[in-house]
């Protein structure tokens, strides 16, 4: 393995929410780092760190071996993740499971030219294991009506058939995540809607919530460690979602949400509500796929990998805090 100073990274994905924790914490360990994404210049997020960035698109022709070329690490925080449940062709016009096989499969191949090494940013759902009849006839309904979880099913299966024909891999799965720096559309981001008080109920649902910082710190340390070719549980603090609601609502000094919804009424909600916009070309301002990812913490057993690796979660009243002032420095609430 090259001496760390030396090391050179590729971030795929570099201004998203845990690709850009990650670009930090490898720019603390003294990685020369080259980020990568669809923008024409580096956004707010990027702006200020010591990176070179390029733009464009994974999916062109040569695209992956132009950016790879001269790397030792190849870190993919941008694989798809379809949000939407109403139809089998993606906003780009694509079905998300053959356009998930054929990306990953340019990936992997481009990566093992170049001799590097890949960190794979997936999902902790590829981890769930349902112990009763009703979580498995549950966990396969959620997956018949919503093409997220075959997509992350399909590509972690590529990666690690990867990892068993040689490719050096650290597959990194983190639960639900928070923490500074994120730029997704504004409707996506719970905290701010929740201190602009555009979320109306909480629902009864068991979470678990892992800081960006903490899932780039037990990638750093799975990297040193040369844990390759097994699934991380990447996990932090279980609290429901009333709890953490009324948490970010405290520090960010509004009134918290007084209803509470059944977490089955909720998915079927806004399940229903996707299925009806999507009809007259509609987005949601709610994707199911995120309300049924939460239902499967109520069967997920907690891992070991965190403290394997020696990372402690930070508090979470910190996550929280930063989060607030990283939104609110970008005006989103």
């Amino acid at each position: 393995m090259p001496r760390r100073s030396t090391i050179k990274a590729l971030v795929i994905g570099a201004s998203g929410h845990l690709g850009n924790a990650i670009v930090r914490e490898f720019l603390d360990k003294k990685y020369r780092i080259t980020a990568c994404g669809r923008r024409s210049a580096p956004p707010a997020n990027l702006s200020d760190l010591p990176v070179r960035y390029l733009s464009g698109d994974a999916e062109t022709s040569g695209q992956l071996d132009e950016w790879i070329a001269g790397h030792d690490l190849v870190v993919d925080a941008a694989a798809p993740y379809p949000l939407s449940a109403f139809s089998p062709v993606s906003e780009s016009g694509k079905d998300p499971i053959a356009h998930a096989e054929r990306r990953t499969r340019l990936l992997l191949d481009a990566v093992r030219r170049h001799k590097a090494r890949l960190v794979y940013v997936g999902s902790f759902v590829t981890l769930v294991k349902p112990r009763t009849s009703a979580q498995r006839f549950e966990h396969e309904m959620m997956r018949l009506a919503h093409p997220y979880f075959e997509v992350k099913e399909l590509i972690e299966s590529q990666v690690l058939e990867a990892s068993r024909r040689g490719l050096r891999v650290v597959i990194a799965n983190p639960t639900y995540c928070l923490g500074p720096w994120d730029l997704r559309d504004r409707q996506l981001c719970t905290i701010p809607l929740l201190l602009r008080g555009e979320v109306p109920s909480s629902i009864t649902q068991r979470l678990n919530v892992i800081d960006v910082r903490d899932v780039a710190a037990a990638i750093g340390a799975a990297l040193d460690a040369e844990y390759y070719g097994a699934s991380i549980q990447m996990s932090g603090h279980n609290i429901s979602t009333e709890e953490l609601y009324s948490l970010i609502c405290q520090l960010g000094g509004v009134p918290r949400p007084r209803i509470s919804t059944a977490a089955t009424l909720a998915v079927a909600g806004a399940y229903a509500m996707e299925l009806m916009l999507g009809a007259i070309g509609q987005k949601t301002p709610l994707p199911a796929g995120g309300m049924m990812m939460a239902t499967l913490f109520d069967y997920m057993v907690a891992g070991k990998e965190m403290s394997e690796l020696g990372i402690t979660p930070r508090p979470l009243c910190e996550t929280i805090v930063d989060a607030i002032n990283w939104y609110r420095r970008i005006g989103y609430c």
